[in-house]
């Protein structure tokens, strides 16, 4: 399939009037001084960031948030400049399609994930560990693609890199919170857009990824915040987001005719799930990846551990395609990372910062 993707980019001009505004004031315990600092790499392509303090997302929400992700990066870039500068969103295409499943062992729940982007020479990712002065910490990732940047573009190479990877805070794909609450975004099965038009505030599909993330601790909590909101298409096609909690309830959310329907499902890929009209429309491989992850979590139940979920993913990837596999293990808030379908290496480990 070929996706329309809306990148952002934090304009140039502007990170400079940051970083040397900030600075030159004696600023240095700004938060987003500290978490630029922070940014490390940690294999070909891959960068951890450390957030702790506001990144802006409360009051992003007060002020109504963004119907679309030109409006968004005007924000992102309003936060992180003090108000200089300006974002363009180009765009681009490309084809791709993910994987969740949740499953109930007996030693707490684990959610897996697979996200399909075909990668190339100068992709990269980031995983964000975010702990927001008000609202739950979090380790979600964000594919630093969509923000536009130049394939030797480095978000650790200077201090202006540094300030505009701070956008991957509003770019979330998956995560964890230190709740146990897991939330993915993946395509659905065809190419209509969200776009809810009520009176409700609107937000981005990755804007509502970090909305969840901070305050959601459940999913009776995650349906009930997204009732507050008009949903938006951030990469101009169809969404659906896999959510589940430590208690091991899980669902999936789906947007048919602007209407949102609430699925009780252990296995997301990209077709829709919602009984009617839609029903498993979606492309073949699909649903054969559904069958088979669903063949595997039903035959190992309670036994499936940490290996045996990435076993699954690694069955489920796409060596092209598959960025990053994580398996979320809610008991513990810790997310088991590998990159790029290196599934012979150990995963890299994380744990949620709780409070």
């Amino acid at each position: 399939m070929r996706r329309k993707i809306v990148l952002i980019v934090v304009a140039v001009v502007a990170i400079l009037l940051l970083a040397v505004g900030v600075i030159g004031y004696g600023f240095m315990n700004d938060p987003r001084i500290k978490a630029a600092q922070s940014i490390a790499k940690i294999d070909d392509g891959l960068y951890t960031l450390t957030y702790e303090g506001d990144y802006g997302f409360d009051e992003f929400l007060a002020r109504g948030g963004a119907a679309t992700d030109a409006e968004m990066a005007q924000y992102i870039t309003e936060f992180l400049t003090s108000g200089f500068g300006s974002a363009p969103t180009p765009d681009t295409t490309a084809s791709y399609g993910c994987s969740t499943f949740v499953s109930r062992t007996s030693r707490g729940v684990l959610f897996g994930r697979n996200f399909d982007f075909p990668f190339q020479t100068g992709s990269k990712a980031m995983i964000v560990h975010a702990r927001p002065s008000h609202g739950y910490a979090s380790i979600s990732t964000a594919c630093l693609d969509f923000m536009g940047m130049p394939a030797e573009w480095c978000p650790d190479s200077d201090m202006m890199s540094r300030v505009s990877a701070l956008a991957a805070l509003y770019l979330p794909l998956d995560g964890i919170n230190e709740k146990g609450l897991c939330v993915a975004d993946l395509v659905a099965g065809d190419e209509e857009e969200i776009h809810q038009m009520t009176d409700n505030p609107d937000l981005t599909i990755t804007a509502t990824i970090r909305l969840l993330l901070d305050k959601a601790a459940s999913v009776e909590e995650a349906i009930e915040l997204l009732r507050q909101y008009d949903i938006h298409s951030s990469i101009g096609t169809s969404h659906h987001i896999a959510i589940a909690d430590s208690e091991g309830t899980s669902v999936v959310v789906e947007y048919i005719d602007g209407e949102m329907s609430v699925v009780s499902t252990n296995v997301v890929t990209n077709h829709y799930l919602t009984p009617g009209e839609k029903f498993g429309l979606g492309n073949e491989l699909s649903h054969q990846r559904y069958g088979c992850i669903t063949d595997a979590c039903d035959r190992l139940q309670e036994r499936m551990s940490i290996t045996t979920a990435h076993n699954i993913l690694r069955e489920a990837s796409y060596p092209e395609y598959t960025q990053w596999s994580i398996v979320y293990a809610t008991d513990a808030c810790e997310a088991y990372y590998t990159w790029r379908s290196h599934f012979d290496k150990e995963p890299y480990v994380f744990a949620v910062s709780k409070r």
